[in-house]
């Protein structure tokens, strides 16, 4: 259902005919939790000017949001539409400032020149994929291309941790983004119990999430400071 006809009509917040009150719960706690991240994602570009999402994320995660909240609307209730909404218009911000300071996570001189352009036409490209995988393939909330998404995101994460004078890593996304994908992992375990692609998806990023938090304290970076 897109956008336009989900507006035609009345929708409760919260839609328990698809979803048990437990569910909604987790996801929507989940979902909160990630605007968390996106928050200090924006704190850290103002303060720093760099981006600790990685690049590559970001272009696909642009497209999964604006076809989630266009194009293949949440079917848990008018709260979750809202949640998306909220993702979007924080990464309206963070896909700029990409453009900005997005050259800051890139060593090979060569892509660093091609990053003009290279970076309009990745947000493109992850704006025509998620779109039709999404509204092709996938399950209701978008799961499989979200934790597609997720998987790569937190791997890329672990090279963000490597760069010289990096500043944009915080213990406070580390958290935000393991704990809130792991209450969406259990939401969507409950709710496709018998979809083990989904499943693995969820165990290999919760694997991943939970090594780059080690690395943060093992290394001790990543401290959230005031200022």
């Amino acid at each position: 259902m897109t956008i336009w006809e989900y507006l035609k009509t009345a929708h409760p917040w919260f839609d328990t005919g698809n979803y048990e009150p437990y569910q909604i719960a987790l996801f929507l706690t989940g979902a909160l939790l990630w605007v968390l991240v996106y928050i200090d994602t924006i704190r850290t570009i103002i303060k720093f000017k760099v981006i600790n999402i990685p690049l590559l994320a970001i272009c696909l995660n642009f497209g999964f949001e604006v076809t989630t909240s266009l194009f293949f609307v949440p079917d848990m209730g008018k709260a979750l539409v809202v949640a998306y909404w909220a993702w979007i218009v924080l990464d309206i911000y963070i896909v700029y400032s990409m453009l900005r300071y997005g050259w800051k996570q890139v060593r090979i001189q060569t892509v660093k020149d091609a990053l003009p352009w290279l970076l309009p036409v990745g947000v493109i490209m992850g704006q025509v994929l998620q779109y039709f995988f999404i509204t092709g393939y996938d399950l209701p909330m978008a799961p499989l291309s979200g934790y597609l998404i997720s998987l790569e995101m937190t791997i890329c994460y672990l090279y963000l941790l490597f760069l010289p004078g990096e500043q944009g890593q915080t213990r406070l996304s580390g958290w935000s983004k393991f704990i809130g994908n792991a209450l969406i992992s259990i939401m969507f375990f409950t709710k496709y119990p018998d979809n083990h692609f989904l499943q693995t998806l969820c165990v290999c990023t919760a694997f991943f999430d939970i090594w780059y938090i080690r690395i943060l304290y093992k290394l001790n970076i990543g401290r959230w400071q005031r200022g």
